[in-house]
Formats: structure tokens, C-alpha cells, sequence
């Protein structure tokens, strides 16, 4: 999707409600659904990894307005294995705990928010845009 640079916080915010929103709640509600029939990291992996292709391919031009190049694919990917890991720390911490395998999706109270940050700082603190390279 062409844009004419990164847009702002507030439209980036709304947007990534919007195309993340709809991503959190699908993969949220298949988490819950498969935890209850196989162990809750492993669920959590699977639907975590299916999320991350429809991210990738919302995050540069719908969500932060800047051009997705491969380079910073991969960087996005790495951003967000890393927001897994975290991820996989508080279902595992949950399960410890002993909380009903079903609420492994309020886990997404704690990545949603680190991947728009993650996000916006990697794509857009590295744009280059036409007032930065004149």
C-alpha cells in the first residue's frame, strides 16, 4: 500500500486497533479454544506463529504507513518472536499459578501492547522519509 510516509501516533493507534484488534481476538479465542485440548504453551505457539503472518502483512503499510522491505520483515518477525517469548513467560507463569487453562487468551493484555510499541519503534524510528533525507 503506497503512502506518502509514517503516519501519526493517534493514526497508527487506530489503525492498529483495527487490523490488530481483529487479529487479537481471532487468535485470542483459538488459543482459549485449543488450551483446552492441548497444553497451553503449545497452543500458545501455534496461534501466536499464525498471527504473526497476518501482522507482518498489516504492520508496514495499513498500521505505520511506511513500505514493508524484506530486511525489515525479518526485523518484525525477530520483534515479535521476542514479544513470544515474553508471551510464553505469563502463559507458563498462569499455568503455575493455577489458573483455568481457558484464560491462556488474557495473555494478549500483555503482548498487545508490546507489539504496537515494538512495532511503531522499529518501522517508523527507521523510516527514512523525504524531510529526513534532503
Amino acid at each position: 500500500m503506497p503512502s506518502d510516509g509514517p503516519r501519526s501516533l493517534r493514526s497508527s493507534a487506530l489503525r492498529f486497533l483495527v487490523a490488530g484488534g481483529l487479529n487479537t481476538v481471532v487468535t485470542a479465542i483459538a488459543l482459549s479454544l485449543l488450551a483446552r485440548v492441548i497444553d497451553p504453551r503449545l497452543a500458545y505457539t501455534i496461534v501466536f506463529a499464525l498471527g504473526v503472518g497476518l501482522a507482518v502483512a498489516m504492520a508496514g503499510g495499513f498500521v505505520f504507513g511506511v513500505r514493508m522491505t524484506t530486511r525489515l520483515a525479518l526485523l518484525y518477525v525477530l520483534m515479535y518472536l521476542t514479544v513470544y517469548l515474553v508471551g510464553l513467560g505469563a502463559v507458563t507463569l498462569a499455568v503455575h499459578q493455577g489458573l483455568p487453562r481457558s484464560w491462556s487468551g488474557l495473555v494478549v493484555l500483555v503482548t498487545a501492547p508490546l507489539t504496537f510499541v515494538g512495532g511503531r519503534l522499529l518501522l517508523v524510528g527507521r523510516v527514512r522519509t523525504p524531510e529526513r533525507t534532503r
